[in-house]
């Protein structure tokens, strides 16, 4: 039966005032079928999947949820952290989590770096008592970097996802604003990247070592002497895209391992670079589904400028 979202929330949060709700949508807070909500009345089915935003500021008091097949664990479970979470949810159905990621939050703990995790939190939000969540980490974004990531909360969706990635069958589209406009426009960086002992990562050209990396980019727009860029993965190495556009010559700004001493550019509170896109054939159907994500806010003021930049928004089937 077809209902609107506001009955979803009014259903959903029944404590919450009507202005709060309202300004949940308008602030872009809830998700249909991964896309922002484009008004407080739209019609939604059964089989439509809604998602809130429910970090701290999200604005209502419950759990993330959903309808559908892509109802949210959560609401099932009551999503008593659901507030505290330091990830938005974008997706989440029997088999996929995706999220995301704050700047500043690492994926997953390393050796040298012992903090708190993105992992660690989405296996909290997913544990149930005493059980703990099968959760499948699938592949990383760097701590400073923000955006896209999917997890697998099945063995089907584990290894069906392991192996898209490794094949590069899934799309992955970043934003980056780099310090200087790269020339040419628009074009393919091939290398053969290599990690030093300290851990930071650069191009060779000594045959049989290394590890081949392949980046599409393209500028949309240049602002002065920085440049968003679009990048297109076609390889998932580490630091792919900040060695690649560092050699390229225009480091992405408020990179502090790669970037040029320049202090405008490294003052910065983030590293400018977020993953806005993701698609991948969905384990159980096979069928291609897409989430987005806006442009964050930094970009636009790290560019000086806000024409309006393109976000990438949203989750769709192709």
């Amino acid at each position: 039966m077809t209902k609107t979202l506001a009955d979803w929330l009014v259903a959903r949060y029944p404590t919450a005032k009507r202005t709060t709700l309202r300004r949940m949508v308008a602030d872009g807070r809830v998700r249909v079928n991964g896309r922002p909500a484009n008004r407080y009345n739209q019609p939604v089915g059964e089989t439509d999947a809604v998602a809130v935003d429910e970090r701290p500021g999200g604005g209502a008091d419950g759990g993330e949820g959903g309808g559908g097949a892509g109802r949210s664990a959560a609401s099932r479970r009551g999503g008593p952290a659901a507030a505290r979470l330091p990830f938005a949810i974008v997706f989440e159905d029997a088999d996929l989590l995706v999220v995301d990621k704050p700047p500043g939050l690492l994926t997953s703990t390393t050796p040298r770096e012992p903090r708190p995790t993105l992992l660690a939190a989405v296996r909290a939000y997913l544990s149930t008592g005493d059980r703990p969540a099968r959760v499948g980490l699938i592949h990383r974004l760097d701590r400073d970097a923000s955006g896209l990531l999917v997890f697998s909360k099945s063995d089907v969706a584990y290894q069906s996802l392991k192996t898209q990635f490794f094949k590069h069958d899934v799309e992955r589209v970043y934003l980056a604003v780099t310090q200087g406009v790269p020339r040419p426009p628009a074009g393919r960086i091939e290398s053969t990247l290599s990690e030093r002992i300290d851990g930071t990562v650069h191009s060779i050209k000594q045959v049989g070592r290394g590890e081949r990396a392949v980046t599409d980019y393209e500028v949309v727009r240049a602002a002065g002497k920085r440049a968003l860029v679009r990048v297109t993965l076609q390889t998932g190495r580490k630091h792919q895209i900040r060695v690649h556009l560092r050699e390229r010559g225009t480091p992405i700004v408020g990179d502090r391992v790669y970037g040029h001493q320049d202090p405008g550019a490294l003052a910065e509170p983030r590293l400018m670079l977020a993953a806005v896109r993701l698609a991948v054939a969905h384990p159980r159907t096979g069928e291609r589904v897409t989430f987005e994500s806006p442009t964050p806010e930094a970009f636009e003021r790290a560019l000086g400028t806000n024409p309006g930049l393109p976000n990438s928004q949203g989750a769709a089937q192709a």
